[in-house]
């Protein structure tokens, strides 16, 4: 297992270990994929669920608008704050996005070195532009499709049996992997 390493003058962190956690992320994408929304019926898929105020299909869309959003800013694309995928993709569009969104980030993974990991992007929010380093708009992607996957689950155990396995970073660091 790649060790975390942070050299404290620098403050640089281990470039390899952030191609890792993307790699990871989207790994994780594909399991929830695969063992929790691949067996959902279309009812299931796009129900509404009052505990989250939406449905599988709107959190999916949520992951590739943040995934897709942010990378484009790191490749010096412009965006801006509340930027979003095109209104209620299907299964099939969703599918097919987020293997086009791994493609990319993969290339971009390959790509990574260190002066790129601490360049700086410009960023539009909703209080105006901001300076950002590309490994913060990284982490920021990678925290934010944890969050969306594991509120994926929530709205599969309302519509569906919970699926049985574990979100684990670790698991997938070490190999060691249950359900």
């Amino acid at each position: 297992m790649e060790e975390l390493t942070l050299d404290t003058e620098s403050g640089s962190i281990n470039v390899d270990f952030a191609r890792k956690l993307i790699r990871f992320n989207f790994w994780e994408n594909q399991r929830v994929w695969d063992l929790a929304i691949a067996p959902l019926t279309e009812d299931q898929f796009l129900r509404e669920v009052k505990f989250l105020r939406g449905s599988v299909q709107s959190e999916c869309q949520r992951i590739i608008s943040t995934e897709s959003a942010y990378l484009r800013r790191i490749l010096g694309a412009s965006i801006v704050a509340g930027e979003s995928v095109e209104d209620r993709m299907d299964r099939a569009a969703i599918a097919a996005r987020w293997m086009s969104l791994r493609r990319a980030w993969t290339e971009f993974a390959q790509e990574l070195d260190g002066d790129l990991f601490f360049s700086t992007c410009e960023v539009e929010t909703d209080g105006g532009r901001r300076e950002m380093q590309v490994w913060q708009l990284v982490f920021h992607v990678l925290y934010h499709s944890t969050s969306r996957r594991s509120q994926i689950l929530r709205l599969v155990a309302e519509v569906n049996k919970p699926a049985a396995f574990d979100l684990s970073l670790l698991q997938h660091l070490t190999g060691l992997l249950r359900g």
